[in-house]
C-alpha cells in the first residue's frame, strides 16, 4: 500500500478534482486516493470508493459549463470500534487497523471557491479542444471562459481566444480569482496579434479612462508597451512617464522605461532604468521575480554591449504585472 493522499491539502484536493473529472471511474479514482493498485482488496476499499463518489459528485464537469453534478446524498462508511475489521483478519475494529497509518481520516467539506478554480484551470489545460468546443458557455464562470480563452490561444483559435476574453471583460468583473490586470493585457496583445491595432489602441484608451478593477497607472502600463512594440516612441514616453507617476516602485514601469531608452539608443539612460528594474523587483512574489530577473539581465547585458533592440523580440514576454 502507498501513502493516502491528504485531501486535506487544497492543492491535492484539487488535483483530485481534475483525477474526478478525467478518470470518471470511481475504482480507478479510489486506487489514486490509497495509492494501491489493489484497492478492492485494500481493508478500507469501502471508504475509499466514497470518496471516489464524492469527488466525481463534486468535479467541474466541462457538459455543465465545469459546474459540479447536483450532489447525491450518501451517507459515509462507518465502522464501530467493536465490529470485525475490514480487512477479513478476524480482530475486532479496534484491536486491528483502527488506529493504523492506512487508516482514512478526512473530512471531505466542499471545495472552496480557490480550490475549484485550481482545477477548473487545469482540466481546461488538459482538456482537447473538441471538449471546449462542446462546453455551455452560458453556463460557465469567467474563470472558465478565461481559461479557455488561453486554451484558445494556444490551439491557434485566436478569434475564439478573443471573443472570449471580450466577454468576460464586458461582463461585471467582480470575479476576485480574476487577475483584471492580466487579461486587459492579454485582449490587447491578442487584438495586436490579429492585425487589429487600432481597436487594440482604442481599447487601452477607453479603459484608461474608465477603468474597472484596475488601476489607472496599470492601463497606462500597458499603454506605454503598446507604443514602445508599435515603434511610437512619442506616445511611449508619455505612457512611460505617467505609468512611473502612477507607481514608481513597480519594477516594470522601470523596464518599460529602459526599453524606451534602448530603442533610442540612450544607453546611459536605458542601463539606469534597467538597473532600477532590477533593485525594485527584489520586492516582488518569487514567481514575478523569477520572470522578469532574468528578461532585465539579458537587456541590460544588451546596453552594456551596446547592441540595439530587438522590439519584437523584448515585447513576446507579458506585460502583466502590477
Amino acid at each position: 500500500m502507498g501513502s493516502t493522499k491528504d485531501l486535506n491539502q487544497p492543492d491535492v484536493f484539487a488535483e483530485a478534482l481534475v483525477h474526478a473529472t478525467l478518470l470518471q471511474d470511481r475504482e480507478k479514482l479510489a486506487a489514486w486516493l490509497a495509492e494501491d493498485d489493489n484497492i478492492t482488496e485494500h481493508p478500507f476499499w469501502q471508504w475509499y470508493a466514497y470518496f471516489a463518489d464524492r469527488l466525481i459528485d463534486m468535479a467541474p464537469q466541462p457538459e455543465h459549463g465545469f459546474q459540479s453534478r447536483p450532489s447525491r446524498t450518501v451517507a459515509a462508511p462507518k465502522i464501530g470500534r467493536n465490529d470485525l475489521c475490514p480487512c477479513q483478519s478476524g480482530k475486532k475494529f479496534k484491536q486491528c487497523h483502527m488506529d493504523k497509518e492506512e487508516s482514512v481520516d478526512w473530512k471531505l467539506g466542499s471545495p472552496t471557491p480557490a480550490i475549484k478554480a485550481m482545477a477548473v484551470s487545469r482540466i481546461i489545460q488538459a482538456s482537447p479542444i473538441e471538449v471546449l468546443d462542446k462546453v455551455p458557455q452560458d453556463m460557465a464562470s469567467d474563470v472558465v471562459l478565461t481559461e479557455m480563452a488561453a486554451a484558445y490561444h494556444n490551439g491557434q483559435k485566436l478569434q475564439e481566444a478573443i471573443e472570449l476574453v471580450r466577454t468576460v471583460l464586458d461582463g461585471d468583473r467582480e470575479d476576485p480569482h480574476i487577475l483584471w490586470d492580466y487579461w486587459i493585457a492579454r485582449y490587447a496583445e491578442w487584438l495586436v496579434e490579429a492585425g487589429r491595432e487600432t481597436e487594440s489602441e482604442q481599447f487601452l484608451m477607453d479603459e484608461y479612462d474608465a477603468p474597472r478593477k484596475v488601476q489607472a497607472w496599470q492601463v497606462a502600463q500597458k499603454l506605454a508597451a503598446y507604443y514602445v512594440d508599435q515603434g511610437d516612441t512619442e506616445n511611449a514616453e508619455t505612457w512611460v512617464d505617467t505609468a512611473l507617476e502612477g507607481n514608481s516602485e513597480n519594477p516594470f514601469n522601470h523596464y518599460l522605461k529602459g526599453l524606451l531608452q534602448h530603442s533610442l539608443s540612450n544607453w546611459e539612460e536605458a542601463e539606469a532604468s534597467y538597473a532600477t528594474a532590477l533593485e525594485k523587483s527584489e520586492n516582488f512574489r518569487d514567481e514575478e521575480r523569477a520572470y522578469m530577473t532574468p528578461m532585465v539581465e539579458e537587456a541590460l547585458q544588451q546596453v552594456k554591449n551596446r547592441e540595439p533592440l530587438d522590439v519584437e523580440e523584448e515585447e513576446e514576454g507579458e506585460i502583466t504585472h502590477n
